[in-house]
């Protein structure tokens, strides 16, 4: 009897190759996410940074120049953080569209993965069956040279 072959072998590699695509599509979404994060932290920390100077020239009685200056600065950081914060709602919804794709992905090669092992078992029996069959085929021929 021949070998088990899987008809949609091939279509079964395909929806792999799109799920490893996806896979990649994913953690491209999710380290541009990061990026995301590692910005606005950093501009949260020049932020604090520039507050605990600004505080240290309030000591020293600043000028107006300088208090413009300072003004400028934190204005230009919120609006950096602003514009962070909406490039990351983004990046969080990319990354959450990725996710539904690799799950799509993923099922439909469960689907597939899951029709191949059912015809697999179903050959193991149509094959284990024909087998037996043959087999006592053999056994009642030697039965009747036997008795003649």
């Amino acid at each position: 009897m021949k070998r088990f072959s899987f008809r949609l072998e091939k279509v079964l590699h395909y929806r792999k190759y799109l799920e490893t695509k996806a896979q990649i599509k994913l953690m491209d979404a999710i380290n541009e996410h990061q990026k995301e994060e590692n910005s606005i932290k950093m501009i949260i920390a020049k932020r604090i940074e520039l507050a605990d100077e600004c505080a240290g020239e309030k000591e020293k009685e600043m000028n107006v120049a300088r208090y413009r200056l300072y003004y400028h600065c934190f204005r230009k950081l919120n609006d950096d953080q602003e514009a962070g914060g909406l490039a990351l709602k983004k990046t969080e919804e990319k990354v959450q569209t990725h996710r539904m794709l690799l799950t799509k992905e993923s099922i439909k090669k469960k689907t597939l993965e899951t029709l191949k092992e059912v015809q697999r078992v179903r050959y193991l029996e149509i094959s284990g069956k024909e087998e037996q069959k043959k087999m006592d085929e053999t056994a009642i021929i030697r039965i009747k040279r036997v008795n003649l």
